[in-house]
């Protein structure tokens, strides 16, 4: 009789820890963490459809919610928009995605535990090498000779290779995408050298720089490179409709009242289209931004535009007092370490 109770009671001590277990979600995924010292109240999961999933962080940090994967798996983007990251997540509907990471340095501290963990290890991986020092960089790559350049790109190329065969728990389908994506990546890069080093021999340190003639100024007036001769010129190449390029304006104007008193101008040529002159005119006025403010008169197709290979904006360019090339594609002021350090010469 003793014997008969026990086993009841162990009976129904289980249905008790049965009902407490994790049941499974086929039909969507829990994902869980903590993120701290993050800025953010809110993970935003971005689909690649532009659905939005908003995930509130208690003030210790931790986090839990569920979202709907449409296909069964799929690609998203996760933003922390006050602290200024974002990261790629792969999720599975039935799965349970789990990280934990300090905002202070994300992309280094991220790290995923429970399913899915490999593949999105690797992700968090890959952003990193390509971010590193030996990740690809635009500004100097095309510098190298053939030979270099081609050292970088093998370098690259195998630390992307040697990251994704270090981890057991990824899917033969997601192995031939990574690689697919690195092959695309590397071609991507190389099939433009021939072409972005001819544009930078030509516009190398100490070659005489392109020029801008009767560029129409926000006063009415007209200037042209030319009226700086005697100054360092630190052209600011931008657009009104470009959001990266209108971060950097405040940096710009720190730049400009620290470097006052020095013998350098700060040029913001604007590449917006002459149909958007008003558009340029008016946002010039009203946010009185300092400086020299010009109009390119035919936006990025401008001949200074084209003669700097500029295809891609902000860029930065700064031109000596005999009007020869110090740097065709310098530092952004936000990064205040390389520019004040690019900017020394000023002050020599």
């Amino acid at each position: 009789m003793k014997q008969i109770k026990t086993l009841a009671l162990l009976t129904a001590l289980g249905a008790i820890f049965a009902c407490k277990a994790k049941q499974p979600h086929p039909d969507y995924v829990e994902i869980t963490g903590k993120i701290t010292n993050a800025k953010s109240e809110m993970i935003t999961v971005y689909s690649m459809g532009g659905d939005n999933k908003k995930i509130k962080i208690s003030e210790n940090g931790t986090f839990i919610d569920s979202f709907k994967v449409k296909g069964g798996g799929s690609n998203y983007q996760l933003l922390l928009d006050k602290d200024k990251v974002m990261m790629r997540l792969y999720a599975e509907n039935g799965a349970n995605i789990h990280f934990e990471a300090n905002a202070e340095d994300f992309m280094n501290t991220v790290r995923f535990t429970k399913d899915l963990a490999d593949y999105n290890n690797y992700q968090s991986e890959k952003y990193r090498i390509i971010s590193s020092d030996i990740g690809f960089n635009s500004k100097t790559w095309y510098r190298f000779n053939e030979a270099e350049f081609e050292e970088h790109v093998n370098t690259l190329r195998g630390a992307l290779n040697t990251a994704l065969n270090s981890y057991q728990n990824i899917t033969d389908e997601q192995i031939k995408t990574e690689n697919i994506f690195v092959e695309r990546f590397i071609k991507n890069i190389t099939s433009k050298y021939e072409k972005e080093h001819s544009f930078a021999t030509k516009l190398d340190k100490g070659s005489v720089s392109p020029v801008f003639e009767d560029y129409e100024n926000i006063d009415g007036s007209k200037t042209s490179l030319s009226d700086f001769k005697g100054q360092y010129v630190f052209i600011d190449v931008w657009a009104t409709w470009c959001t990266p390029c209108k971060a950097q304006i405040p940096y710009l104007e720190e730049l400009e009242k620290e470097y006052k008193d020095e013998n350098i101008v700060f040029v913001s040529m604007s590449v917006d289209k002459p149909s958007d002159k008003e558009k340029w005119s008016k946002m010039v006025k009203d946010k009185n931004m300092s400086g020299v403010q010009i109009l390119a008169p035919n936006a990025t197709k401008s001949e200074f535009a084209l003669a700097y290979n500029i295809n891609s904006i902000p860029r930065f360019i700064l031109i000596d007092p005999q009007g020869n090339i110090v740097d065709f594609d310098a530092p952004r002021p936000s990064n205040k370490e390389a520019i004040h350090k690019l900017l020394d010469v000023v002050k020599s």
